[in-house]
């Protein structure tokens, strides 16, 4: 059988699977399997399949992921997700366009330890959507500024998709981290300022000055508990950031200091603590299945040698950085919009590795303009997987959540991508500068 003809076959399978709705993961591993075996033969497959899973399994970068998320899973049963969001309308001083900025800013905080833009806006939905809807804004602006919020999870330390990134690339996750900082802020900045040009009202109009009634020890037990998880970021980041402790040490001392901490202010007991482990075991086996299945399939991509034949392709391309870097943005932005964000970076970058290497393009730079070009993803449809979970939270068509969202993810795409591609100190200049 001819390689061009294996390609077209390894090619229809991929498509015809993943179009009748079966996992990334498990379309990933099929085709790895399908294309080693026709291209190579059984013996070459089973020499290669054990191997690779034990040794993708046991990639110490990805023991990261399990600890960041026992972190965020603790801190969502502790209810503190609730606590932060009853300070920040506070804050805010219960007004419509305050309570807004209130709502972006507490999704960033929640990005920052959850690493998750589908359980962020969630959770954002359900708690920031009735107060702003309450306050003047329209049902679907609410919402849809829920998944907005919820999608700083993406760009926000400690972004699950960043860490994957670093384990495929061996670019430091802590670097990876500190270059996110200047985006992830000026990001948010661009959201604040779509809040105030975008906003839809309800036709009935609000009372803004309203204030919802509140027990005096309800509202200084949610002070508290915000105190402690900005305590909590705090050690974590700064000891990052510091250089103190590594990005892996930062993630256990994070998990134990909110189950301490968790535990002493009885906010979770042992059936708590047994349901946080349990949902940190099946995101991270879910995580490990993709990236499991996008190794087998690289694989199968080395042995075609299908990236040097891109890589002689697109030779005019790597002449003309910056015209590289527009194009392999268009394709993250195309796959960020039909796939999962961990299958976008374990299915394209082991692709592109080798003509940013070629083009002699900064990684560290590269990986996190790639991180934003796939939020815009969480935000956009057919998948938007920050728009899904926002609605179905508050049992809203979809669709509707999709024409708020998209505005901020337009305007981020447009403001963010083009500054950080003019000015590559926004994510190169404080990485350079710490180490």
């Amino acid at each position: 059988m001819s390689h061009d003809i294996i390609l077209l076959i390894v090619a229809g399978w991929f498509v015809f699977f993943l179009l009748l709705g079966q996992h990334v993961a498990t379309v990933l591993l099929g085709t790895g399997i399908v294309g080693i075996l026709l291209w190579t033969g059984p013996r070459v497959l089973n020499g290669v399949l054990g191997q690779d899973v034990f040794y993708t399994a046991s990639n110490y970068s990805l023991s990261i992921i399990p600890l960041y998320l026992l972190m965020a899973q603790l801190l969502l049963r502790g209810g503190l997700v609730l606590d932060l969001f009853r300070v920040g309308h506070r804050m805010a001083g219960y007004r419509r366009f305050p309570l807004g900025v209130a709502t972006l800013v507490i999704g960033g905080l929640l990005g920052a330890v959850s690493g998750s833009g589908a359980a962020s806006a969630a959770s954002l939905a359900t708690l920031s959507a009735p107060e702003l809807e309450r306050v003047g804004y329209s049902r679907r602006f609410a919402i849809g500024l829920a998944a907005v919020a919820g999608s700083l999870s993406a760009v926000i330390p400690p972004s699950l998709i960043v860490i994957i990134y670093g384990a495929i690339t061996s670019v430091p996750i802590g670097a990876l981290f500190i270059g996110l900082l200047g985006p992830g802020l000026l990001c948010m900045l661009v959201y604040i300022g779509c809040l105030a040009l975008f906003e839809e009202l309800r036709p009935e109009g609000a009372a803004p000055g309203a204030r919802p009634d509140q027990p005096a020890e309800l509202e200084r037990g949610a002070l508290g508990a915000s105190l402690f998880m900005l305590a909590l970021m705090l050690v974590v980041f700064g000891g990052i950031y510091t250089g103190i402790i590594t990005v892996g040490e930062a993630g256990a001392v994070g998990a134990f200091t909110a189950l301490v901490g968790l535990t002493l202010m009885r906010r979770i007991g042992w059936r708590d603590l047994a349901a946080a482990l349990a949902d940190s075991v099946k995101i991270s086996a879910m995580l490990m299945l993709i990236v499991i299945g996008a190794q087998i399939f690289a694989r199968f991509l080395a042995f075609s040698r299908l990236p040097r034949e891109l890589l002689g392709l697109a030779e005019p391309l790597v002449g003309s950085p910056g015209l590289l870097v527009a194009v392999l943005m268009v394709v993250l932005f195309v796959a960020g919009m039909i796939l999962e964000s961990a299958a976008v970076i374990l299915l394209i970058v082991p692709i592109v590795l080798p003509m940013l290497e070629a083009a002699g393009i900064d990684l560290l730079w590269f990986g996190v303009l790639a991180s934003f070009m796939i939020a815009l993803g969480l935000l956009t449809p057919p998948v938007g997987l920050s728009a899904y979970a926002a609605a179905a939270a508050q049992r809203h068509p979809v669709a509707e959540v999709f024409r708020p969202a998209g505005k901020f993810a337009l305007a981020s795409a447009v403001i963010v991508i083009g500054a950080t591609i003019l000015f590559p100190g926004i994510v190169t200049w404080l990485p350079g500068n710490l180490r």
